[in-house]
């Protein structure tokens, strides 16, 4: 039990500082763009759907405030998945 709680940790303490890396920083990405993401919410209607900025690169998936930002707001590790571009999209002109 106490290995399991020392991986959970150092898995933590990785993921905490891969959202410690700028837009900037993190170079030129396979790819980027603004998509929409669903926060959690309590409220009856559920949670709100906000505007990030996403950036893929290699297998980690980032998303931020903004273009510029210095910190991620998210981290997803998206090792052992498959990764393709969707074909028949739909593009949304945000304001």
């Amino acid at each position: 039990r106490r290995k399991s709680v020392e991986l959970l940790d150092v898995q933590t303490a990785g993921a905490m500082s891969r959202r410690r890396v700028s837009v900037k920083d993190l170079g030129e990405a396979d790819c980027q763009g603004w998509l929409q993401r669903r926060k959690d919410g309590r409220s009856f209607l559920g949670g709100k759907w906000k505007r990030f900025w996403f950036v893929l690169k290699k297998s980690s998936l980032y998303w931020y405030g903004d273009k510029m930002a210095e910190k991620a707001e998210g981290f997803i590790n998206l090792c052992g998945f498959s990764i393709e571009q969707a074909t028949g999209c739909r593009k949304r002109q945000y304001d």
